[in-house]
């Protein structure tokens, strides 16, 4: 790829990727377009997809997350099994949105049958996927499997059904919305610290709390190798400025100039202001900075003046 030439967006530049504590909690940082992300590999997506994905996809592709049955049981919440199927306008079949990524509670000992409905429907991106034998939890869609759900109400093989966790977030000022999406994201076994779009210069900010969080040992091999370590207890810890804690990059901020180098404006953890050069990983203090301007070694950063000037 060439680096200095600009490119299309063709779609949100947000990233999210596993982190750990020093207490060995599993925590997912969700940073908006403007920065920053770690330097080196991780696992990237938006948070949804990070976690969830890997909770539920089809084991013969990689191993998924080992979650305990109490983590499971808190993410669950129960619908109503009774269905209505419509028309699709799509493939002038019918399909049930309420039989879309669902996780159901099955009687085991009907388990030939559940597996027999399932293979009605022949997609290969529809996988079953077992969550917990003990409890009879599996992932599965059956949105338009008809012959499917049919079989499994003749047979009463499904007890419950659930629906599978999203994560969800508003930067809104709607209390009823923020309490509403707070009680969801509580169901989540993971830390998640958000930065938003706007102000991009501020620290992530811790919106869920585990009472039950997840462990690196419970995270599998393909995923443990990407996880970035930081220095911090995600229970002590409501906010996070990243360029604090590891080497970062794609920063998008005020800029000045100092020694020849860019030094990005960031807010700091504590509510301070701290200025951080990429290429070397090193910050500088607000009253370090303002003495250098003051003296005439730094600059805000211009493009006519600076532009050759490397992060």
């Amino acid at each position: 790829m060439i680096t200095d030439k600009e490119y299309p967006a063709t779609h949100s530049m947000a990233t999210s990727w596993y982190c750990v504590d020093e207490d060995g909690n599993v925590g997912i940082s969700d940073i908006d377009d403007n920065g920053p992300v770690p330097v080196g590999e991780y696992r990237q997506n938006c948070v949804d997809e990070v976690f969830y994905e890997d909770f539920t996809f089809d084991e013969a592709q990689f191993k998924r997350l080992h979650l305990s049955p109490d983590q499971i049981s808190q993410m669950l919440e129960p619908m109503d099994i009774k269905d209505v199927w419509e028309e699709s306008v799509i493939d002038n079949g019918q399909i049930n949105v309420s039989w879309m990524d669902v996780i159901v509670q099955i009687d085991m000992d009907k388990f030939d049958i559940f597996k027999k409905a399932h293979e009605l429907d022949a997609s290969p991106y529809h996988p079953l996927v077992c969550l917990s034998e003990e409890l009879g939890l599996f992932y599965a869609d059956f949105f338009d499997n008809k012959a499917g759900v049919d079989l499994l109400e003749q047979n009463d093989v499904v007890k419950a059904k659930f629906k599978a966790p999203h994560f969800e977030y508003t930067d809104e000022d709607d209390k009823e919305e923020q309490e509403r999406i707070g009680k969801e994201n509580k169901k989540f076994p993971v830390y998640i610290y958000r930065q938003n779009y706007w102000p991009f210069h501020d620290p992530a900010i811790r919106v869920t709390c585990p009472t039950n969080p997840l462990k690196i040992d419970q995270l599998p091999d393909n995923i443990k190798r990407q996880v970035k370590a930081l220095p911090v207890r995600f229970s002590k810890k409501e906010k996070i400025q990243l360029a604090e804690l590891l080497p970062v990059g794609s920063i998008w901020s005020i800029r000045y100039v100092y020694d020849n180098k860019i030094w990005w404006e960031l807010a700091s953890s504590d509510g301070g202001t701290i200025y951080y050069n990429e290429s070397t990983n090193v910050i500088i203090q607000k009253q370090e900075m303002d003495r250098y301007i003051d003296e005439g070694l730094a600059e805000e950063w211009e493009y006519d003046k600076h532009k050759e000037i490397k992060r």
